[in-house]
């Protein structure tokens, strides 16, 4: 899949944590980060920011969607939602 449009772009990182991965009803967590999106010399995508630098798993790649302006996204254009599990969010 090729990211290159992504280059430079306000980007965000949701990352979503289901309190009990076994009860689809439980209680779910998000945080976000923001940063800018850079893709590698190999195509992958990493959200940077002065701080970090964050590899997007392959698999969400096909997750990607531009902003909705939900007020959680603030200025991203794009963004990707990441299920994370043994992570304190």
């Amino acid at each position: 899949m090729n990211l290159k449009y992504l280059e430079g772009k306000k980007f965000c990182v949701v990352f979503v944590k289901q309190a009990d991965e076994n009860d689809p009803d439980s209680q779910i967590s998000m945080k976000c980060l923001h940063g800018r999106a850079n893709i590698d010399r190999h195509g992958k995508l990493n959200v940077e920011g002065p701080e970090f630098s964050f590899p997007v798993p392959a698999t969400a790649s096909k997750r990607i969607m531009p902003s909705d302006g939900t007020p959680m996204l603030k200025d991203a254009e794009y963004f990707v939602m990441c299920k994370v599990s043994g992570m304190d969010l």
